[in-house]
């Protein structure tokens, strides 16, 4: 479980305008602390809407149909939470989102 990996994620329980269902998820959290908590941060990942920088970054991903990191919806899930690994994403694009996710948490 390691930054820049992409997992399928139960986000059940959710409260709108929370993302919920079994979706793609975007491991964001340090790959060290991953390892010591037992809770990560993700970014989910959806198939609905278009592009809308920083909010919504374009991916490209096998065995997921054309997606997006939605930023807004960062968030602290459990371990638990965590079913099949997708794929880990390139550095490139680990880049492109940590970029996204400082432009919409910065002033």
């Amino acid at each position: 479980m390691t930054r820049g990996s992409v997992y399928w994620v139960n986000l059940e329980d959710e409260a709108p305008p929370e993302f919920g269902k079994v979706r793609p998820g975007l491991i964001i959290s340090n790959s060290e602390q991953n390892l010591a908590l037992a809770t990560l941060v993700v970014i989910p990942i959806s198939s609905r809407g278009s592009e809308i920088w920083p909010l919504r970054l374009g991916l490209e991903l096998p065995k997921v149909k054309r997606s997006f990191a939605v930023i807004p919806g960062v968030r602290q899930v459990s371990k638990t939470r965590l079913m099949e690994k997708i794929i880990d994403v390139s550095v490139s694009l680990l880049e492109d989102i940590e970029e996204a996710l400082f432009t919409y948490l910065r002033d």
